[in-house]
């Protein structure tokens, strides 16, 4: 919802026309900051937990899995946020203007991740010298995002910068009228939500049925919730002030009935354990929209209240903003050589730790490790192929650490790209 969704891009590219009126330099939104991180540190702890249990036939880590899917969401609706805020009052916006700026920041890193991915799946498999001749179904996996688990978030990221410009005229034709445009989207996602959980398609559609969550339809709703959002925040934010606590009750009422649907699914109901529909499950959508608007409402209050007394933190979570989706690109490579070593059948990991430390280890290695791997291939020569970012020169650590966000580059500002 890999995967979402203002960072230092270079409006004054070489080549851009001379004449064109430079747009006013927007605030910068330091809660957006916040909200990556925090989205982004819940997503590597879902893959970590998954890989370190046995999550077919443990349902407290399903449940856990279930509420945590607002994540994938959040991308989704923070993509849409920066986006929209970017570019919603830009006289000037052009479609292929945006296309060519945004879509290569996303493109080459998806394109050589997934070959990375590609190719240590074969050597894990063994099949490392098939490589050469099995390139028809790299390509294949190539096409839907296949490659490495997270790798479909970015898949969908690319469709979402391909329609991004009939979002723009549809929020801009519906001025006035955003309330009933979200309803009317709501209702589709319920509906989308509802076919996706309950439909069986025929054999002929079937084969590619299952690969509906690596297309944009499943988060229509949240691209647009977070647009719109963008559009109006003024207005939110000030809605928001005061309403902490019946937040936290819609909460607390929204994750019951979705996780009491899943408990009583499986008890009641012969469902499995595991589902791979579950992010999708209708009796869900309250929860994955509440929790988004507590988790902006949370981040806000931060950046406008608290932000300016923590001033350690509040330089973690911007570094963190900053490096998250090569983080993203990377984290499921480290994850994957922790686990790798044997011993006893199992990962050494959990057979000389145990649960529920190994977990824990895993998660941390894995943050510590990508980090470390992230800082390293952003000093090579062609960074920004390889993780969306600019490169950083070595003798220049905070080269990057005091971005606007007017001028940021896309892949920071957009879920990943910030997905």
């Amino acid at each position: 919802m890999s995967t979402t969704l203002v960072s230092r891009a270079n409006e004054s590219t070489a080549g851009a026309d001379a004449s064109t009126t430079r747009p006013t330099r927007r605030p910068y939104l330091h809660q957006v900051d916040l909200i990556r991180s925090v989205t982004f540190s819940l997503v590597i702890f879902v893959h970590c937990l998954t890989q370190t249990t046995n999550e077919f036939t443990s349902m407290p880590v399903n449940t856990t899995s279930l509420l945590l899917h607002f994540t994938r969401n959040t991308f989704f609706a923070l993509t849409g946020f920066v986006l929209m805020y970017q570019n919603f009052d830009k006289q000037d916006f052009s479609a292929p203007t945006f296309w060519k700026r945004r879509i290569k920041l996303v493109i080459y890193p998806y394109m050589i991740w997934s070959a990375i991915y590609w190719v240590v799946n074969m050597w894990l498999a063994g099949r490392l010298t098939e490589v050469p001749t099995s390139l028809t179904n790299f390509f294949y996996q190539l096409s839907w995002g296949l490659s490495g688990f997270q790798m479909y978030f970015l898949f969908v990221m690319l469709q979402v910068y391909l329609i991004f410009p009939l979002v723009v005229w549809l929020l801009r034709a519906t001025a006035g009228h955003h309330v009933a445009l979200l309803g009317v989207s709501l209702v589709l996602q319920f509906a989308v939500a509802a076919t996706i959980t309950h439909w069986n398609p025929p054999a002929a559609v079937a084969a590619h049925w299952w690969q509906n969550y690596a297309t944009f339809i499943p988060y229509q709703f949240f691209i647009l919730y977070g647009a719109v959002a963008a559009v109006h925040r003024k207005q939110i934010g000030a809605w928001l002030q005061g309403k902490g606590w019946w937040l936290f009750g819609a909460l607390l009422v929204t994750a019951a009935i979705a996780v009491g649907s899943y408990v009583g699914g499986v008890w009641f109901a012969g469902k499995p354990v595991h589902d791979n529909n579950s992010a999708f499950y209708p009796t869900l959508l309250p929860f994955l929209v509440v929790a988004m608007t507590c988790l902006y409402a949370v981040a806000l209050h931060w950046a406008e209240n608290r932000r300016e007394f923590t001033p350690r933190f509040a330089r973690a979570v911007k570094y963190a903003s900053n490096r998250s989706f090569p983080v993203f690109l990377v984290h499921v490579l480290v994850l994957t050589m922790i686990m790798y070593p044997q011993r006893n059948g199992t990962s050494w990991v959990l057979d000389a730790i145990g649960q529920p430390w190994a977990t824990i280890v895993v998660y941390v290695g894995t943050l510590a490790g990508s980090l470390l791997l992230v800082e390293i291939l952003r000093r090579l020569p062609g960074a920004l192929y390889l993780t969306g970012r600019p490169r950083v020169p070595f003798r220049s650590p905070r080269a990057d650490s005091a971005p606007t966000l007017a001028d940021d580059a896309p892949s920071r500002r957009e879920g990943v790209s910030v997905s």
